[in-house]
């Protein structure tokens, strides 16, 4: 009879915050907070330990990012040597990573469920073309 009163709860404190932040208001401000020109095109496929394959495509002198991998969407900006990305499900943000090119063919830096921002506790990441 607890688990049953405890699992609602689990639900609401976990998942809800993540739930929240949709792609069309929060996903898309934390991007716009990456504004730096482009000084480099991703357009390949990346791949990561954890990550599996992702593919990654950047319009020619564009700095938006469009891509896919593992059961996800993916949606991102070039910014400057960086790349800031947001993995979606169904246009809620799951994932947010925020990585530095490492010469033309690493990424490396790290993620986090939900937005990544400072103080947030995020796991490194490292994706290789």
């Amino acid at each position: 009879m607890k688990r049953l009163l405890i699992l609602p709860g689990l639900y609401f404190l976990f998942l809800v915050p993540l739930c929240a932040q949709r792609y069309d208001k929060e996903g898309k401000a934390w991007l716009d907070s990456c504004p730096d020109p482009a000084a480099l095109n991703v357009t390949g496929i990346w791949s990561g330990a954890a990550w599996g394959k992702i593919s990654l495509s950047q319009g020619d002198n564009s700095r938006k990012i469009v891509g896919s991998g593992d059961g996800w969407e993916i949606s991102g900006v070039v910014s400057g040597n960086s790349v800031c990305l947001l993995f979606l499900h169904q246009d809620k943000v799951v994932y947010s990573a925020k990585l530095t090119a490492d010469g033309s063919a690493r990424l490396t830096g790290s993620y986090t469920k939900g937005l990544l921002t400072d103080g947030r506790k995020s796991t490194p990441m490292q994706l290789a073309k």
